[in-house]
């Protein structure tokens, strides 16, 4: 089943990689390449002109990756976390439990079943 998943990703991969080949064909003005500017970027040094759109693409799509990533891990992190916490738990009721089991019963106990009169009542 991973062998198909991973099969799946590299189509996709590739899928992607033509899709943003055919785009940046497709994307010239007079034989030059069109550019994008990002704010807070084009103050860099490389990046005055802009960048190009497969550029800008990758790039977005790595940020938002990353993202994805991040948030992610947190996730994993925070279950993790209460999965140690209800298994300490389910350890404890545990030993609570076996240490009921193992209480001897007192034989001395007395049960007496009264039935009252109807003189009292």
């Amino acid at each position: 089943m991973k062998l198909i998943k991973y099969m799946l990703f590299i189509i996709v991969l590739v899928c992607s990689i033509y899709f943003i080949i055919k785009l940046d064909h497709l994307n010239k003005v007079d034989g030059e390449s069109i550019l994008i500017k990002f704010p807070y970027f084009s103050s860099l040094e490389n990046f005055e002109q802009g960048v190009k759109v497969w550029e800008a693409m990758i790039i977005t799509f790595s940020i938002g990756v990353f993202v994805g990533f991040i948030i992610a891990l947190f996730q994993i992190i925070s279950q993790k976390t209460e999965i140690i916490s209800l298994k300490s738990k389910i350890r404890r009721l545990g030993n609570e439990v076996d240490g009921l089991r193992n209480q001897s019963l007192d034989d001395e106990i007395n049960l007496e079943d009264t039935i009252e009169s109807e003189e009292t009542l």
